[in-house]
């Protein structure tokens, strides 16, 4: 798993290509919104161009960390494993399994975010994956297509949007 502290490494991962545009677009696309000077407003995440994203590196917030403005960290799953570490809340999963709560494997659950990321053409390749834990928020997970059953994508968005 890909942990991304501030959006300047998330650039920096998409450089090595480590990370695809397409996220890094879902990144600026909340970081531009939360900067102090102004900048346009984007209401698509699609709609950033990487004139934006230079725009956005030149900003202090581009370097604070994820986990101050967001209240997590952002994460880019890899492998099938990395699926165990995206933890959803459910009361009754966690009374019964020794307080642990339950990642997305385990039961389908609803979610503060879970949608798939629309892409310019084409079908989705990601979905996003966030629960509130804290007043800031939580952490970001992004899960790729290829892990979407793994993850019980269907199930989670299901639930989320009941």
């Amino acid at each position: 798993m890909i942990k991304l502290h501030n959006f300047n490494e998330a650039f920096q991962y998409y450089k090595q290509h480590q990370n695809t545009f397409r996220l890094l677009q879902d990144q600026a696309a909340v970081m531009i919104g939360l900067c102090q000077n102004p900048h346009i407003s984007v209401s698509n995440p699609i709609a950033i161009t990487q004139t934006d994203i230079d725009w956005l590196l030149q900003q202090e917030e581009s370097t604070q960390g994820y986990d101050v403005l967001l209240g997590g960290n952002v994460y880019i799953c890899e492998t099938e494993s990395d699926l165990l570490e995206i933890q959803g809340c459910d009361l009754d999963w966690a009374e019964a399994h020794e307080d642990c709560w339950p990642n997305v494997t385990d039961i389908p659950m609803s979610w503060d975010v879970c949608a798939y990321l629309d892409e310019p053409t084409g079908n989705p390749q990601w979905v996003i994956f966030m629960l509130c834990w804290t007043n800031a928020g939580g952490s970001i997970y992004y899960v790729p297509k290829h892990l979407w059953i793994q993850g019980r994508v269907t199930e989670h968005i299901a639930a989320t949007n009941f």
